[in-house]
């Protein structure tokens, strides 16, 4: 019965541990809910940051959830907030938004070509990526490609 009781209290302190680092680290978005504000976070940093193995990270932040208790109360899951890197070290949802403001800007009549906007990534934002990237990114945002975008009069 002891080793139980010492067992369930190292799970709550790495579940405290990891909460709080995550906490910390996601401050920005979870003030503004924002999913641009999310920081690379993977797993990995956080099992070196807590001093715990990345899959005991992983088995701590699978299946719970943080309540943020506010005007608009919310749960999010706490795996959420593990943001890998990826694209020009932004999340597969900030390019998204990106793309989405990107051809909420552009000309109805003459939409941007995946290419033209993986040019654009590059030049307004700074951020590589090719063209192939930007389909799969579109296409996961739910967004038309150019032809299917184009308003004719």
């Amino acid at each position: 019965a002891q080793n139980l009781l010492t067992a369930l209290n190292q799970w709550q302190e790495n579940l405290l541990k990891v909460g709080q680092f995550l906490i910390e680290r996601q401050q920005a978005f979870l003030s503004s809910r924002d999913r641009l504000d999310l920081v690379q976070t993977p797993q990995q940093l956080v099992a070196q940051a807590v001093g715990l193995s990345n899959a005991t990270v992983s088995r701590i932040v699978r299946g719970r959830y943080l309540l943020i208790c506010d005007q608009h109360s919310k749960v999010i899951p706490l795996q959420s907030l593990c943001v890998p890197v990826r694209v020009g070290g932004r999340t597969p949802q900030q390019v998204q938004q990106l793309l989405m403001q990107l051809i909420q800007e552009e000309s109805p009549t003459n939409p941007y070509s995946d290419e033209q906007l993986a040019q654009l990534l590059r030049i307004r934002f700074g951020l590589p990526i090719a063209r192939r990237t930007v389909t799969k990114y579109r296409k996961i945002a739910g967004l038309d490609p150019s032809h299917q975008r184009r308003v004719t009069d």
